[in-house]
């Protein structure tokens, strides 16, 4: 199952990830800190769920180690294009992501494709709802 990859689905589908982002999607260590910035965290599974939804082909995933040594992810389109839904991370503490130093990269194991799966889930019956599947 993939949706069309093009920019009035994309904004549709960023929209619905953000939308069911919550605290049972974060690892235990993030969501005390996630309380005050509310995409601290789930740039990962965020991410991994959008290109879940759009396929490999249309996008990639890219990380990077931030300021803190903490990882974040983003993806990057077939055009070159950032993707980056959980930025607001950055940007809200005057912050600046790791963008510059990003690498592709893999979903990460057990745990956390678990949490892309439950995401995946949500946005999925939102999508549904939305008839946006070809």
């Amino acid at each position: 199952m993939t949706i069309e990859y093009n920019k009035d689905n994309l904004s549709t589908v960023v929209g619905l990830i953000k939308a069911n982002l919550t605290q049972e999607l974060l690892i235990k260590k993030y969501r005390t800190r996630n309380l005050t910035n509310p995409m601290f965290g789930h740039c990962h599974t965020a991410s991994a769920c959008l290109q879940r939804i759009f396929g490999t082909k249309a996008l990639k995933l890219n990380r990077a180690q931030d300021d803190e040594g903490i990882w974040h992810w983003w993806c990057v389109d077939v055009n070159n294009n950032l993707i980056d839904i959980t930025i607001e991370q950055y940007t809200s503490t005057g912050r600046v992501p790791p963008h510059d130093r990003g690498q592709k990269a893999t979903m990460l194991g057990f745990g956390y494709r678990k949490r892309v799966l439950e995401l995946f889930n949500r946005v999925v019956n939102d999508i549904t709802i939305k008839n946006l599947f070809n």
